[in-house]
């Protein structure tokens, strides 16, 4: 796990309004513990922020590794705050399946979970959970890497 943080600690009110921390993490179950301890770490998190990143995040990279999306590279997580919002991003070695799941979800304006009567479960429940906690998803498949943001407001 390699974790770096970056404040602009020369300028206050910059520090107080303007931050970021890197994760870079090896694929595997040990991810989850990786992340959930880094953000916890944040300093310019409030307990309540660091709830919604942990269970955000947690289903991205569930779904990051259930789909084999996290590849030898592992995954760097990003972690921003600006004045009014936090984002929270998600980069990974690209691979067809996400630039077929971004032109999917695209397209559909109401995502909805729906239940696969061959694996006889609900599929959707946690991207529709993200998508109620955060104010905004915008998944960004790339040549070399894909990319998955989410927006949340600061005073949520």
């Amino acid at each position: 796990m390699t974790t770096t943080s970056e404040h602009a600690a020369h300028d206050p009110d910059m520090a107080s309004t303007k931050a970021r921390c890197r994760l870079g993490a090896k694929p595997g179950p040990e991810v989850f513990d990786a992340y959930d301890t880094f953000i916890r770490s944040i300093p310019f998190l409030s307990s309540r922020q660091s709830s919604a990143l942990i269970v955000a995040g947690d289903e991205i990279l569930d779904n990051l590794l259930t789909h084999g999306e996290i590849g030898t590279q592992g995954v760097v997580v990003l972690v921003r705050r600006r004045p009014r919002t936090l984002t929270l991003g998600f980069f990974v070695e690209a691979h067809r399946e996400f630039t077929e799941f971004a032109a999917y979800i695209e397209r559909c304006l109401h995502y909805e979970p729906r239940f696969d009567s061959v694996s006889r479960r609900w599929r959707g429940l946690g991207l529709s959970m993200c998508r109620n906690i955060a104010a905004s998803i915008h998944y960004r498949p790339g040549h070399l890497v894909d990319r998955i943001f989410l927006t949340f407001d600061r005073d949520a």
